[in-house]
């Protein structure tokens, strides 16, 4: 497995974590642990579009 698909399969794994935790605080009525897990998980979305874009090119 290379460098760059263990990189996005991680990326994509955090932001399936994010989602799970955001949820757990939904039942657990945490409002700070959901907003701020939505938000990393929005954030470490963008930031697996971006990388994927410029490791695309990559050989």
């Amino acid at each position: 497995m290379s460098l760059r698909i263990f990189h996005i399969i991680f990326v994509m794994i955090c932001v399936a974590f994010s989602i799970w935790v955001g949820v757990w605080g939904i039942r657990n009525h945490s409002i700070v642990l959901t907003v701020v897990f939505f938000a990393s998980a929005v954030v470490l979305a963008y930031y697996g579009t971006r990388v994927y874009g410029k490791l695309r090119d990559l050989p």
